[in-house]
């Protein structure tokens, strides 16, 4: 396989990994099951992509031809519009889940303050 070819499929990638992340919904219970995994799979595709690139790079007198430098550059363009979405994404994500968990808190606080009455029904009236 060609550097050429691994290229286009890295574009590719970069370029689907962008569109799905875009479908993403801020609000997590919004998403379909199973997205968010989708998109990791299509992380590590490219990966593989990358480390193919890498062993091209690695030989000796290696240069890019002019149509992979251009590749380059949008995979660059796509890449920080990305990177930007993914960090967006990453925050309210962080959010939500911090919320989560100060609501579990707050409820264990709560339920454990009834945790220890009596609820055996009687009543002993101490009156004389």
């Amino acid at each position: 396989m060609s550097s050429k070819t691994i290229m286009r499929a890295f574009l590719q990638q970069t370029q689907e990994l962008y569109e799905k992340a875009q479908n993403i919904n801020s609000r997590m219970e919004a998403n379909e099951e199973g997205i968010v995994e989708a998109l990791e799979a299509l992380f590590a595709r490219r990966q593989e992509a990358i480390k193919q690139l890498e062993t091209f790079m690695r030989q000796k007198n290696f240069q890019w031809t002019l149509e992979e430098q251009a590749i380059i550059e949008q995979v660059k363009i796509i890449d920080e519009k990305l990177q930007r979405l993914l960090n967006e994404l990453h925050y309210a994500f962080l959010t939500q889940i911090q919320r989560i968990a100060q609501t579990k808190e707050v409820s264990k606080k709560y339920n454990g303050a009834y945790q220890t009455m009596a609820t055996g029904g009687s009543f002993i009236d101490k009156r004389n």
